[in-house]
């Protein structure tokens, strides 16, 4: 019966593509949803400025962009010749405008903070961020990751799915993960359990999915919220589109399992990948918001991994189940203790068939922190950061998960405080960075989001307030590496390096440099 329904579901995708073909023939544009996007405004005094990234949403092929000034005083703004008012009643100006994606496009605000008001042109440039995410340890998707679109996931139960013909075993204990259950059934059959309410049944190579169970499974609809979804092993063809998993594949030796990838080449920073592209052995598949349905049916894919971005952009996941192509959400973003994004290695220890190799990988991530010395820690305190376009701080909030590798590393973390509506990730005033990290004794330059200055000069001479920073005048700055974000299978390791920068023990780790 399994191998029957498989047959069916690869002739059913045939017939969908030809489908999608016609449908999406001059069909340009993107899809409906919502994306996170930067600005960069140019225009006016330059002391005002807009918060980057913005949310956009579109609808019917029109980006609507909503706009935080950085200051209350604007009571309108004008776009096209129309006018358009504030959305909110306190707080700093919030403006719901018509945009065009990607072009720089001519607006007005009038402010009234100077004794008469004033309307003032400005130039916006609002791109999508195509590294969102990321989650994932994408920097920008995990600023996007566990706030709106958890909003669109209704957290369910993850016990031991019932499945008539199977005989359910055990479950394994998570050490420190939360978002994911493995569960164990009789002749080698698993199911993964994620709090989305998603079910994956792994079906061992050469068994059949239970007849009982065929008429139950949800392969092309959305509308119910748990579902069984069977897999088939081995999974050797795999579109990654949540590029923060690449490192668990990666760390256990199962590269080979991905066919094609959500980014490209050059934005890889996982050696074995990079080559893989470089080869031909890994293709590009289009990103996770428009991904190249016809190269991923002609590819016979398994299985698509996406990461929570996927759930801005709707229509694409319907249309890959659609095609019979079973999409799995990674959610280890959302884990709250930073190992257990790291234990997610096991879920895709279990997808292909190496669940040794992935406890061994996970294991000595745990090592590696439950081996630091923390009786005698200094405790010091640690700001992060970077500096965009619009001369803006970007940084994490204390709640983030970077806030708590410094915790788990002796350190205490500086960060701004974050309320329910905001994300991990955010992006404030110089003078408001300066207020709390003035006395640091340690600052992080996140290059994973901006590229970082090349000395403790260059730094100084994009503000001079840097000169008064505690930590610049005595040289504790420091510089992530780029591939910090792509390396969640290492969270063990960043704490090392992180306790390593806060006892003084070396200038230069695995994850992060001394700036000179």
């Amino acid at each position: 019966m399994g191998k029957k329904l498989k047959h069916l579901f690869e002739i059913t995708k045939w017939l969908f593509l030809i489908i999608f073909s016609l449908c999406l023939v001059g069909c340009g544009g993107i899809s409906d949803g919502e994306y996170t996007a930067s600005v960069v405004m140019t225009g006016g005094s330059g002391k005002a400025y807009i918060e980057s990234p913005c949310k956009v949403t579109v609808t019917d092929g029109q980006a609507t962009a909503h706009l935080v000034w950085s200051s209350p005083n604007y009571d309108y703004m004008i776009v096209d010749g129309d006018t358009y008012y504030p959305v909110n009643k306190e707080g700093n100006s919030e403006f719901d405008i018509p945009v065009t994606l990607g072009k720089e496009m001519k607006v007005q605000a009038d402010t009234t903070a100077m004794s008469t008001p004033h309307l003032i042109e400005y130039t916006l440039l609002i791109t999508l961020d195509d590294s969102a995410s990321d989650e994932t340890m994408d920097s920008y998707s995990e600023s996007a990751e566990g706030t709106d679109s958890d909003s669109q996931i209704i957290k369910t139960s993850m016990d031991p799915p019932n499945i008539e013909g199977l005989t359910y075993i055990e479950t394994d204990k998570n050490a420190y993960a939360t978002c994911f259950k493995i569960h164990r059934y009789e002749d080698g059959y698993l199911v993964i359990s994620i709090d989305d309410g998603r079910h994956y049944l792994l079906i061992p190579e050469g068994k059949d999915i239970p007849d009982d169970i065929s008429a139950d499974i949800s392969m092309g609809s959305l509308d119910s919220q748990e579902r069984i979804i069977p897999l088939y092993m081995p999974l050797d063809s795999i579109y990654l589109a949540a590029s923060g998993a690449m490192c668990h594949f990666d760390s256990i030796g199962a590269v080979s399992a991905i066919t094609m990838s959500g980014i490209e080449a050059d934005d890889w920073y996982i050696d074995s990948a990079r080559e893989a592209m470089n080869s031909g052995s890994i293709v590009y598949g289009g990103k996770y918001s428009a991904p190249d349905y016809e190269q991923i049916v002609m590819s016979d894919i398994d299985l698509a991994i996406e990461n929570t971005m996927i759930l801005h952009v709707p229509k694409v996941q319907e249309k890959l189940e659609q095609l019979m192509i079973p999409v799995f959400i990674d959610r280890s973003s959302y884990e709250e203790d930073p190992l257990g994004r790291c234990e997610w290695i096991r879920v895709y220890g279990a997808m292909t068939g190496l669940e040794d190799e992935a406890s061994l990988s996970f294991d000595k991530q745990v090592r590696s922190v439950e081996s630091l010395d923390l009786d005698n820690i200094n405790g010091k305190k640690v700001a992060i950061f970077s500096i965009n376009s619009n001369h803006q701080i970007v940084t994490r909030s204390s709640e983030d998960y970077f806030a708590k590798m410094v915790e788990m590393a002796g350190g205490t973390y500086l960060g701004p405080e974050s309320d329910m509506n905001s994300t991990s990730q955010m992006t404030i005033s110089i003078e408001a960075f300066y207020e709390y990290a003035l006395d640091a004794d340690i600052i992080i330059y996140n290059q994973a989001i901006e590229d970082a200055p090349s000395s403790l000069e260059e730094l100084i001479k994009t503000d001079a307030t840097f000169a008064d920073f505690k930590a610049v005048s005595t040289g504790d700055v420091w510089c992530t590496d780029k591939s910090i974000y792509q390396s969640s299978d290492k969270i063990g390791t960043i704490i090392e390096n992180l306790y390593a920068i806060i006892m003084d023990q070396k200038e230069e780790t695995d994850f992060f440099y001394m700036l000179k």
